[in-house]
């Protein structure tokens, strides 16, 4: 069977090659924003039978960089964050679009153009893109590469918002049919119908803001879930955590009342989610509806992961499983239905494999391997271990880190402005994570006795053999580029 799939595959992909455009595959990805893979997925029943049950789920998918502005920079030049150099979503503190505008002219965009696609984006693109003044692009920028921009350009929430409509500004307010999901469901679906009759093919990058925090729900959703609780693992509200760096050795312990509240935000971003199940069955209704869906490959993950009281910890830019851990899943021509591979995965090589279905030459050294060997078998040979990076560089008091840290019932102190500038960087193997902090503290897990990192093994003389190979590995990752950061 694998070997009938794998000849499938081939086959697909050299017709996508041949120099006739129309064969070439459409490719829709949706990105959520900040959307967990611990659990969030099981209440996203339409993801489930429309992609999950008709394709691939990779359920060891990971970021190189859990932040939004340095994912979203990563998944457009499928470059990691120590290569492209957006390492924060401001423009004050070497990120957001300030960082990434150089980039701009040559990225995916751009390559997928000069394969002959047209292309679309519809939701979020880089953090501070639309702010003007001296942080962002003016909220009318249009990036070069993109046929069709409909992306925000002006408030953070899910009502009272502007969206760049192709250089014409739109203003959404409060009403039920301003909710944002729903207004990007409307856009991209009408994209699909437009393209019913073109030859050329699409590609469309459908970002909304759920589940970001402070998440707001779609009126129809509002009740939904209403005893749900976020997840207890072992980790949440860890009672000993002296063998932790300093800045969790140092966070309070969650009291019931920032339990109650971790619940209510959980809650809250569950049913924001629902109004993006409803987009994917959207999506898939229309590819149905214009002649689209057999040719066409849909993506769906997340720029990042999002813990929720587990280390006493909120939030992302976190080693910790549930900050780097995010949802993929794939289905299109020629991928086996209702399958699951557990390999490293990372978000470089979901742009490796968009470019390599449409047939695209980056022009920048790609640090991804595209997932097409892992379509056709289960067993193809696969990396074995993975990079992640992180850096806080402090956050503006009106940022999603007070907000978080008002969940948590304390303030931001003096001592947590200097926790914001943590670094470190860490290699993750199928049964080993190791964490080396920006001042050289370390920690190594053993995935497989604790999945849940509660035990630090770094001053454990049984797994000394283990520490010194994952600091060899991770020295060799942390400024590689291309092939080297493949590690067979």
């Amino acid at each position: 069977m694998a070997y009938l799939v794998r000849a499938l595959i081939a086959l697909f992909l050299l017709f996508a090659s041949a120099n006739a455009v129309f064969a070439k595959p459409n490719i829709v990805v949706i990105l959520t924003d900040d959307q967990e893979d611990t659990g969030s997925m099981a209440y996203m029943p339409k993801v489930h039978s429309l992609l999950a049950e008709r394709g691939l789920t990779f359920t060891n998918s990971f970021v190189n960089f859990s932040l939004c502005a340095p994912s979203r920079a990563s998944f457009l030049t499928g470059q990691a964050a120590h290569n492209h150099g957006v390492i924060s979503n401001e423009a004050i503190r070497s990120g957001g679009w300030q960082a990434f505008k150089s980039k701009e002219g040559n990225a995916l965009p751009d390559w997928l153009k000069a394969a002959g696609y047209r292309t679309a984006l519809i939701g979020k693109y880089i953090n501070e893109s639309g702010a003007g003044a001296d942080r962002g692009a003016p909220p009318t920028w249009m990036p070069p590469g993109w046929d069709l921009w409909f992306s925000f350009a002006g408030g953070d929430g899910y009502y009272d918002y502007q969206i760049n409509d192709n250089g014409t500004i739109r203003k959404f307010d409060l009403t039920e049919s301003d909710y944002s999901t729903d207004v990007l469901k409307e856009r991209a679906t009408q994209f699909i119908a437009d393209q019913a009759d073109a030859k050329e093919p699409f590609f469309m990058l459908i970002a909304p803001r759920a589940p970001h925090a402070p998440s707001t729900s779609a009126p129809r959703h509002a009740t939904l879930f209403a005893d749900v609780i976020m997840p207890r693992t072992p980790a949440f509200n860890e009672d000993d955590v002296s063998d932790k760096p300093a800045w969790i050795r140092e966070a309070p312990s969650l009291d019931a009342s920032a339990t109650a509240r971790l619940d209510n935000n959980y809650r809250s971003e569950l049913q924001s989610l629902q109004a993006v199940d409803d987009l994917v069955e959207a999506v898939c209704t229309a590819l149905q509806k214009a002649g689209k869906w057999d040719d066409t490959y849909i993506i769906f993950t997340s720029d990042n992961g999002m813990i929720y009281g587990d280390h006493r910890r909120i939030g992302k830019i976190l080693p910790y499983e549930g900050s780097i851990r995010v949802p993929l899943v794939v289905r299109g021509p020629g991928i086996p239905a209702n399958q699951s591979r557990t390999e490293l995965i990372n978000n470089l090589d979901v742009v490796a494999t968009v470019e390599e279905l449409a047939g695209v030459e980056p022009e920048l050294i790609a640090d991804g391997r595209s997932l097409t060997p892992l379509f056709a078998d289960a067993k193809a040979p696969w990396r074995s271990a993975i990079l992640f990076e992180g850096s806080e560089l402090g956050a503006r008091p009106t940022s999603w880190l007070n907000y978080f840290r008002g969940l948590m019932g304390h303030e931001r102190s003096k001592k947590s402005q200097k926790d914001d500038g943590r670094e470190f960087t860490a290699v993750r193997t199928a049964n080993r994570k190791y964490v080396r902090g920006g001042d050289g503290f370390e920690e190594l897990y053993d995935l497989v006795a604790d999945p849940y990192e509660l035990e630090n093994k770094a001053a454990d003389p049984a797994y000394a053999s283990d520490l010194a190979t994952l600091r060899e590995t991770l020295d060799l990752l942390k400024s590689c580029a291309g092939a080297s950061c493949w590690v067979p």
